[in-house]
């Protein structure tokens, strides 16, 4: 065994958590999604917004910046507000120190007229 196969080996059993861990973004959106309030009276199949969102030393929320929401309407806006409110209520304190990340959050209502697939017995 070469020397940089060794290498690669000792890094992955000395940091194991690391191969496992979810990307900083899906984390942050995970913590804002627990408080997250949809608006009312908009009719959502699919949206997205996404953030750059900045923590201090502190892990302190400093700044939200909107870098693009869809749908591109008026509608898409009003979900990019709620999804940076629940931002600002959920994720303003984290591990993650003086960092920007990157945070989508993304909505898909549930499908509930769409007929059931059936598949026969194999029997």
């Amino acid at each position: 065994m070469n020397k940089s196969c060794f290498a690669i080996l000792l890094a992955c059993s000395l940091f194991p958590s690391s191969l496992h861990a979810a990307p900083i973004g899906e984390v942050i959106a995970e913590m804002a999604g627990k408080c997250w309030k949809l608006p009312e009276k908009i009719d959502y199949q699919k949206a997205s917004a996404i953030f750059e969102v900045t923590y201090n030393a502190e892990g302190e929320l400093l700044e939200i910046i909107t870098v693009e929401y869809r749908p591109v309407r008026e509608a898409g806006k009003v979900f990019a507000l709620s999804a940076q409110q629940a931002l600002l209520d959920c994720a303003n304190k984290t591990d993650v120190k003086s960092r920007t990340i990157r945070v989508v959050m993304n909505y898909t209502a549930p499908r509930s007229n769409e007929p059931l697939i059936m598949k026969r017995s194999l029997r």
